[in-house]
């Protein structure tokens, strides 16, 4: 894991996504390997589209709208994660 200055990257796709709950969203990633794991998903799933997208430029890839569903899918697990935390809390 990185400093606090400088958050690893599978936190740092969290934050960017969730920037309303930046300090709970690091205490979490700190507590649940559960969480964490959905963070690295998340964070790959980005970086799978961002690098799709760019192919997409040249030639239509099917796989953009793929991963643009898993990015969805990994946003609405990581929410209901953090809401369901937020409830124990």
């Amino acid at each position: 894991m990185g400093s606090a200055t400088a958050p690893c990257p599978d936190l740092a796709s969290a934050l960017a996504a969730f920037p309303e709950h930046v300090a709970f969203i690091r205490r979490l990633f700190l507590a649940d390997r559960a969480f964490r794991s959905a963070c690295e998903d998340y964070r790959l799933a980005c970086e799978g589209l961002a690098t799709f997208g760019r192919l997409a430029c040249e030639t239509p890839r099917p796989e953009v709208a793929d991963y643009q569903r898993l990015v969805r899918e990994l946003e609405a697990e990581m929410r209901s994660m953090i809401h369901a935390a937020r409830g124990r809390a």
